[in-house]
């Protein structure tokens, strides 16, 4: 007679290693760190991009009506779902005037989650990901 513990080690790893290849959905929730409350929609110019995981990072120089220039850092969803619409790192290379809508970090800082990006050519882009992230206008 066959023990079955060989067959139950191994089915437990097929379950194990199936678990480990279902990606996440999220590893924080927008409210944890964004407030829906709180829109913003910016004009600027980028000064840097990072597509890294688990998010992407566009930052911009924003000029306020007083003339001061502010940093703005704002979260987008991962490299490959940035890619799937059409966002590559040529897309908004250094340099390139964006408009971007959102919402404003819960911190109060030059922070926050982009929902939409338009460029020079007017192209429009959704580039959140978050379920629970809702969209503001971008006028």
């Amino acid at each position: 007679m066959q023990k079955p513990f060989p067959l139950l080690a191994a089915a437990a790893a097929a379950l194990g290693a199936a678990m480990l290849a279902i990606p996440s959905s999220a590893h924080h929730a927008f409210a944890s760190e964004f407030d829906s409350s709180r829109p913003v929609v910016l004009n600027g110019t980028v000064t840097r991009v990072r597509f890294v995981n688990p998010h992407s990072w566009l930052y911009l120089d924003v000029r306020d009506r007083s003339g001061a220039v502010t940093n703005w850092g704002f979260e987008f969803g991962t490299p490959s779902s940035l890619r799937r619409i059409g966002i590559t790192r040529a897309t908004v290379v250094p340099g390139t005037r964006v408009r971007i809508a959102g919402f404003r970090a819960k911190n109060n800082g030059a922070f926050g989650y982009s929902t939409t990006l338009v460029l020079p050519d007017g192209s429009t882009y959704e580039t959140g990901g978050a379920p629970d992230a809702p969209s503001p206008p971008v006028n």
